[in-house]
């Protein structure tokens, strides 16, 4: 059987080249970063980084540092090089290729902090749009003209029942004639009658009966749902490792908030009242009022999947005020800012008209 031939959605195009150019320009960062890795100035760098908290007496050597960022920009390069042959089929339609290509997805995501940067980033989320329609829609083999057929219930237009032709009627009696007469013989003055071949007349529009297509979760609430996941539990990880950090070394900590004061009279009187134990009990308490965020958020992602009106709002605001919190705290830790894209993408796709159709859709199905 041959395959369907569905026009590709702009969508589609735009996803698959921004794969191929972003994993492209990855496997250049990735091979700059490796070449000049052991120079003068990247060991200036890391010895700058290892000298400042969380890393300050953690133990971990330069060397090791230096391994680290050389194996996670060869495999964030492989990744991006596989990406880009993976994203040329997907052009293609291949769907063994959008597979691949959401598999590695997340180690580009993550591996392009060390290796890849922004490229890598955005190649990452935009296989989020090969899952969202009309894109998957392409993938299927579904046209959008069918689809829409779909969301009237008739796809094939097959159950199409004609009217009934209306019964003449006995001017003298006002009822319809009886059926048992002979439909050859001459039609009565003031009779109407059809013929046997002329086409029904029009009875206006069709109306099709509300099918599960108003059911149908669009992609765009799970990428949002998925988004939220992983943006959660990385988020969560770092401020839990920031508060065990800060407990092996809180008089480093203490001592680098000191001299950030001593460019200020009065910060550097408030400096003096903070203690080891203030330091560590400040650690703990904002790990764990952050994590507690994390966690509702996903609560609220897997209530939204469930199709709660309430849990997309209560997610569209956790995530509205994430990306802001994240962003300034990207000034002191560049790589949160892939965590506020991810948040920026989840308040988008909540957005979204067909997510507000979905979840408007069960509160008119509940009033029934």
């Amino acid at each position: 059987m041959s395959e369907t031939k569905v026009p590709r959605p702009g969508q589609a195009t735009l996803a698959g080249w921004l794969i191929v150019l972003g994993s492209l320009l990855t496997v250049v960062a990735a091979w700059d970063q490796i070449s000049g890795l052991r120079s003068l100035d990247t060991r200036e760098r890391v010895e700058k980084v290892l000298s400042e908290p969380p890393l300050a007496g953690s133990g971990i050597g330069l060397d090791s540092i230096l391994d680290f960022m050389h194996v996670a920009a060869l495999v964030t390069g492989a990744f991006a090089a596989a990406a880009v042959i993976l994203g040329w089929h997907v052009l293609q339609r291949s769907k063994q290729a959008r597979l691949a290509l959401t598999i590695i997805a997340a180690p580009l995501f993550f591996g392009g902090m060390f290796g890849g940067g922004f490229w890598s980033t955005l190649a990452a989320v935009a296989v989020i749009l090969l899952w969202m329609s009309p894109t998957r829609d392409w993938f299927d083999g579904v046209s959008p003209t069918k689809r829409e057929a779909e969301g009237g219930g008739d796809p094939d237009q097959k159950t199409y029942v004609p009217p009934a032709p209306p019964q003449a009627t006995d001017p003298s009696t006002g009822s319809a004639p009886d059926s048992t007469t002979d439909s050859t013989s001459d039609s009565t003055p003031g009779t109407v009658r059809l013929s046997e071949r002329q086409p029904p007349p029009w009875a206006g529009p069709m109306v099709h009966a509300k099918t599960t297509s108003s059911t149908r979760r669009p992609g765009a609430v799970m990428a949002a749902a998925a988004l939220t996941w992983i943006g959660s539990g990385v988020t969560a990880l770092m401020m839990i490792a920031s508060a065990v950090t800060a407990t092996a070394n809180p008089d480093l900590i203490l001592e680098q908030v000191r001299k950030q004061a001593e460019s200020d009279a009065a910060t550097r009187e408030m400096a003096k009242l903070y203690t080891t134990d203030i330091i560590i009990a400040s650690a703990w308490s904002m790990a764990i009022l952050v994590t507690l965020v994390c966690v509702a958020a996903a609560v609220f992602a897997v209530l939204a999947l469930r199709r709660y009106a309430w849990a997309r709002i209560a997610l569209m605001i956790t995530a509205g005020l994430a990306a802001l919190a994240l962003l300034l705290f990207a000034l002191a830790f560049p790589p949160a800012v892939a965590i506020s894209l991810a948040a920026v993408a989840t308040f988008s796709f909540l957005l979204r008209p067909e997510t507000a159709a979905w979840f408007r859709s069960r509160g008119d199905d509940a009033t029934r």
